[in-house]
């Protein structure tokens, strides 16, 4: 057999690390992008003491009894993925690997969060290939990435998942959390950071690593330490009663701009948000990319509102208006003679037009816009007397 040279060695070398199919095969993938599968490995958590990828070096004899995660922005370990060879030396040191948790961000494209969760497989099935003793991470987006973020974990394995900065998100967390108890059935779960009141399962809690100092203060000033944690992005809190973490009120008005709809100056705040005195818009970033539609808190949308304004009229939705508000938001509200009408959608689409005293539904939008009435007055001949057209509060 003719040996190969240098440059065909290096040349396959490269090849392998563009397809990265070695898994694809003999039963070590799973899901329909075939991600590569992380084996159920038999792991004792009480051996576990996380130390950072970014503290990880080549010759770690202090500590070899660690367990590496990867809780940190992705640029700082995305060589373990790029150049998996050659960092298999220093991992190899370490006790346990969590694998390395890529961003899924909800604004990323779904191409890349799928990417993202390939990554995170390979690491892990590469890392058992040479005998490493790997946890996968668990990560997800909104609903639709779990169509595959659950793939590649054999069910029953032990997992980690990461509440570290995520205080303001527990009911997003809570949805992929209770998904993926369902599709992977884990023996045990590693929480990075305290868990919510609402998780189940059989959860060890740890310390993130930039946190273990407070191991170290008393139980007075450790639950002034939780609540400054819990409460450190909540609006309208004075910066004063924080001693651990530096407080900017998320609400604050420190800027300004033209308002979207009047060009009037408004202040806003970080995310863009304020209310406009001049003609009530309610600011928000992404409604200029989505001019069309009518989304909360404003009532009609950003094109509708500025032709309005040209025209001296109040920003008040017509019945149009309301219906496209329902049809985003499922639950709408009214007002006629002094009568409070609800307005929600059923499960199957059906439209619901209530009151105290009185229900009719409705198939379709059509049909609902042509023949919802209140005691026989027909809504659309009616609606210039409505008053209180709004979202559902509550």
């Amino acid at each position: 057999m003719k040996e190969q040279t240098e440059y065909e060695i290096e040349k396959q070398k490269n090849k392998q690390k563009l397809v990265r199919n070695e898994f694809l095969y003999y039963n070590q993938s799973q899901g329909k992008y075939n991600f590569p599968l992380i084996k159920k490995q038999e792991i004792d958590i009480n051996k576990i003491k996380f130390l950072s990828i970014v503290n990880t070096k080549n010759t770690d004899m202090e500590n070899k009894d660690k367990t590496i995660h990867f809780f940190t922005y992705d640029w700082k370990f995305e060589k373990v993925y790029q150049n998996a060879e050659e960092e298999l030396e220093k991992l190899s040191q370490y006790y346990c690997l969590l694998s390395p948790d890529f961003s899924i961000f909800t604004n990323m494209p779904m191409a890349l969060q799928i990417e993202s969760v390939f990554k995170n497989r390979w690491c892990g099935a590469y890392w058992q290939s040479k005998e490493l003793k790997v946890i996968p991470t668990v990560s997800w987006g909104d609903e639709r990435s779990f169509d595959f973020c659950f793939d590649g974990i054999e069910e029953g394995s032990i997992v980690a998942v990461c509440t570290y900065y995520r205080e303001n998100c527990e009911e997003e967390f809570m949805l992929g959390y209770n998904k993926m108890l369902e599709k992977i059935k884990p023996s045990a779960i590693i929480c990075y950071d305290e868990p919510f009141k609402a998780m189940k399962g059989n959860i060890t809690e740890f310390l993130p690593t930039t946190y273990e100092w407070t191991k170290n203060l008393d139980w007075k000033d450790l639950v002034r330490f939780k609540w400054e944690k819990q409460n450190k992005n909540v609006i309208g809190l004075n910066p004063k009663d924080f001693k651990y973490f530096k407080y900017d009120d998320p609400g604050e008005k420190m800027n300004l701009k033209a308002c979207y709809v009047c060009g009037k100056v408004v202040a806003i705040d970080q995310f863009g948000h304020g209310d406009c005195e001049n003609c009530g818009w309610a600011q928000d970033p992404v409604l200029v990319k989505m001019p069309d539609k009518v989304m909360y808190p404003n009532r009609v949308s950003l094109n509708k509102a500025k032709t309005l304004y040209k025209q001296s009229k109040k920003l008040e939705p017509d019945l149009d208006d309301f219906i496209d508000g329902l049809f985003m938001y499922s639950e709408m509200v009214f007002t006629y003679n002094n009568v409070e009408y609800e307005v929600f959608l059923k499960p199957n689409k059906n439209i619901i037009l209530c009151s105290s005293s009185m229900q009719q539904e409705y198939t379709t939008r059509e049909e609902f816009k042509n023949n919802a009435n209140i005691n026989g007055l027909l809504l659309k001949d009616i609606w210039h007397n409505v008053t209180n057209a709004d979202y559902m509060q509550g």
